[in-house]
């Protein structure tokens, strides 16, 4: 029978952190401190421990409860604890410069203790703020190229992949995935929420019987197709970053699932971005400078991705798909799976459950849904039409030439 879970609070964390072998290091000298809970995360408890006069000296700890803390009758496995744990080694292998560092971890509470990415700003908000990231795309495109290469059946060998791909069983977390972004924003289902201003275009998604299947062929993909080890909720929430530095965070979702989710739900999430800045750049001018900007990161990020991702292929690859011209539908494929898997996010975030700070914070109705509904028309833009892109550009071009319905 399993231990009951004792939550931490702002009283009792910095006692279980005072109890580790990384306090000395981390807390050298302190006599004082703040604790508090961050509150950002609707799915773990998070806490930052810093000396009260000194927040260079902070690390923060995590729980995972038996069910989603600010939701407490949705459950969830406190397991994801130790997928997050394990993805964050891989991660570090392959990317340390985007990985936060691990100072502990307790299986039995199922705690992480991990580096204060206090000198960073989640993107999401950076991208509201218009804070243009010169480093961004290069530190995405490898990172993304690199976790889901070696992690493939291109780099390991037959025997490793079958034996590493059982470590990262999610069935819980993935269910969530199945659900909330490919089953749920397509009917008429209770999760759902939207603004009102877009009823017209909701009721023509539920109508639409040939977009729904292209978003269950992308379920069953995603079901089925155990690629490589992917994060499974890479958005730009799940981001830390500044001018200099970007870190990849939250991957307790982590499972071996289809290449191009990862790589389109960060792109979706981008052009999610581009959709809101109709509130968030306050001029027309700065819009669409910022506007003009998000188009390219999507295009330079993809491109990155596809080089780096084919010039690992080229030197490490293991022998096993001798062609060419495999190689290059191989990546023709990705980049489609990424437009999917992209507008599939962009939706859920749009019209099913929980959606992004980007438009839960635009108090203007109009202005709200005018942004939503261009998200929208991106994102059916990239579903319906993914299947004729052979370039990033097309779909670039897609996003800059789409329209909102509402005035």
């Amino acid at each position: 029978m399993e231990t009951e879970i004792v939550p931490l609070n702002e009283e009792t964390v910095l006692d279980y952190v005072k109890t580790l072998p990384i306090f000395p290091e981390c807390f050298d000298g302190v006599s004082s401190f703040a604790c508090r809970q961050i509150a950002e995360g609707n799915v773990n408890l998070i806490f930052r421990v810093a000396a009260a006069d000194d927040p260079s000296k902070s690390v923060i700890v995590k729980q995972a409860l038996p069910y989603a803390w600010r939701y407490p009758d949705f459950k969830m496995p406190p397991e994801r604890s130790r997928i997050e744990h394990a993805f964050l080694e891989h991660q570090a292998r392959y990317c340390p410069e985007q990985t936060p560092k691990v100072y502990h971890y307790d299986d039995a509470r199922h705690i992480l203790v991990l580096e204060d990415l206090n000198r960073h700003l989640v993107m999401r908000e950076g991208l509201m703020q218009q804070i243009k990231y010169p480093n961004v795309d290069q530190h995405m495109g490898v990172y993304m190229a690199r976790t889901l290469f070696y992690t493939s059946d291109l780099y390991l060998s037959s025997g490793d992949k079958k034996a590493l791909l059982p470590k990262f069983i999610n069935p819980v977390l993935c269910k969530v995935q199945e659900d909330l972004v490919f089953t749920q924003p397509y009917i008429d289902h209770p999760n759902n929420r939207w603004t009102k201003l877009l009823e017209p275009q909701v009721r023509r998604v539920y109508a639409d019987d040939d977009l729904r299947s292209e978003v269950l062929l992308l379920k069953e993909r995603y079901m089925t197709h155990a690629q490589a080890l992917i994060h499974n909720d890479l958005h730009t929430g799940s981001i830390m970053l500044n001018e200099q530095e970007t870190k990849v965070v939250d991957p307790e979702f982590a499972f071996f699932g289809p290449i191009g989710h990862d790589v389109g739900s960060y792109l979706g999430n981008l052009a999610l971005s581009y959709a809101a800045q109709e509130y968030h750049a306050k001029d027309a001018q700065t819009r669409a400078d910022y506007r003009r900007w998000l188009a390219d990161l999507i295009a330079r990020t993809w491109t990155i991705f596809e080089q780096e991702f084919l010039a690992l292929w080229e030197a490490h690859g293991n022998g096993d798909w001798p062609s060419a011209m495999f190689r290059h539908k191989y990546m023709r494929q990705l980049l489609q799976d990424a437009l999917g898997f992209g507008a599939a996010e962009m939706m859920r975030r749009l019209i099913g459950m929980a959606h992004v700070h980007d438009f839960w914070t635009i108090d203007d109705v109009t202005i709200r849904a005018r942004a939503e509904s261009l998200g929208l028309n991106i994102a059916i833009a990239w579903l319906k039409q993914r299947r004729g892109v052979e370039r990033i550009a097309q779909a670039v071009e897609m996003m800059t030439d789409a329209k909102p319905e509402i005035a």
